[in-house]
């Protein structure tokens, strides 16, 4: 049975030592909510740098795409907005909320939120950060722009809002644990965008570039230029798809479609499981068409073909990973995307011995379970995320 939040008094999961009711609150009249500029100022190519809701993440302020600001527009928009550090700012159009906690004033802020502690601190914005990442602001949210064609939430609504507040006691509990978690995610984050940073480099030297024998970086022991073929020399067998029809009739294999690959429930069909986890797929239609997967065994849709080789087939498939781009710019056809029929005799392979193959195709694999699992660690540290948000705000 589903709990009405709106009666609720106490959230369903609390510290030890916590039991008094949380009090109603009005933002406004508990913490200083203003907002930035709405004019729009002369940009300049060096000056004080402006933020807007694209600069707000999930993972904190990132100023990689600023514009910047005279003195002058810099000190007059700060006349009603100056930012300070431990203010919180969110924004306000287009994606509404991404709650960030500031470690810097050095800027002046545009089409966002501002909310600055009040100096008798009834609300501490370490807990406030993590009530604005809650499903319970996020009902706020749909609340308010019900019916609505523009995602924009005003600055009234904002001050206006209702919400459950603890002491400041269990506040400054909830906020410290949940920026652990925060700071925890951040973390895996970062290690994920190296691993996959470290990937694309790899994939840019272990393979040879336009008009190149041989790649710029090789294991020990490996010399001598590769050899240029069409891909259909590296192809023993090509295996269709079948039509969507056959999806209809359930079976015990597996069965991958262009459903499935958009994240699509799986599906086991009655087909014959004629692909193998070594065979590399290509989906040749629809907008994604190009892209290259491995790994699967079962029965394919009508978008897909697979290719059994007579190379180290992860070999194969890391090279065309490296060429993706390629062969989405120019292997395709116009207006509905389509890879060409001729593409296995028109797309040139560059290979080396077999030993160094299955080495090239062994170490990027390896890379690349690396890289699933440490998806897989920051999914599950999101997903606990939001089951405390769930519990621990009304």
């Amino acid at each position: 049975m589903s709990i009405n939040k709106d009666s609720q008094k106490a959230p369903n999961l609390r510290f030890k030592g916590f039991t008094d009711d949380w009090e109603q609150r009005k933002l406004g009249e508990v913490s200083d909510v203003r907002d930035g500029t709405h004019a729009s100022p002369k940009y300049v190519n060096q000056g004080h740098p402006m933020v807007t809701s694209k600069n707000l993440t999930s993972s904190g302020l990132d100023m990689t795409d600023v514009s910047f600001l005279t003195d002058e527009d810099f000190n007059e928009i700060n006349k009603r907005s100056k930012v300070s550090i431990g203010d919180i700012l969110f924004g306000m159009i287009g994606t509404i909320g991404n709650p960030v906690i500031v470690d810097r004033a050095d800027f002046a802020i545009k089409n966002v939120a501002l909310i600055k502690e009040k100096s008798y601190n009834p609300i501490m914005n370490r807990w406030l950060l993590q009530y604005l990442k809650s499903p319970s602001f996020n009902r706020f949210i749909q609340k308010e722009n019900a019916g609505g064609t523009q995602k924009f939430i005003a600055l009234g609504l904002i001050r206006d809002m209702i919400l459950k507040v603890p002491g400041l006691e269990e506040q400054q509990k909830i906020g410290t644990f949940l920026k652990k978690i925060d700071d925890n995610i951040t973390l895996h984050q970062r290690k994920l965008d190296q691993l996959n940073q470290l990937k694309e480099s790899l994939l840019q030297q272990m393979f040879p570039g336009k008009g190149e024998t041989a790649p710029k970086l090789r294991f020990a022991g490996f010399g001598g230029d590769w050899e240029e073929l069409k891909l259909s020399a590296v192809v023993d067998k090509q295996i269709k798809g079948k039509a969507q029809a056959d999806k209809l009739n359930p079976g015990n294999v597996e069965y991958l479609d262009t459903a499935r690959l958009n994240g699509g429930e799986p599906f086991l069909t009655d087909g014959i499981s004629n692909v193998m986890k070594d065979d590399i797929l290509i989906l040749w239609d629809g907008s994604k068409a190009g892209t290259v997967y491995i790994g699967f065994e079962g029965a394919l849709g009508s978008t897909l073909k697979a290719y059994r080789t007579n190379s180290d087939s992860q070999f194969v498939f890391q090279y065309l990973k490296r060429y993706q781009e390629h062969i989405y710019n120019n292997y395709r056809t116009p207006n509905i995307p389509h890879v060409q029929k001729d593409f296995l005799e028109v797309f040139t392979i560059k290979v080396p011995t077999m030993k160094e193959q299955t080495k090239i195709g062994n170490t990027l694999k390896h890379l690349d379970d690396t890289i699933t699992l440490q998806q897989r660690k920051l999914d599950q540290l999101q997903d606990i995320k939001q089951v405390l948000l769930q519990n621990m705000f009304i």
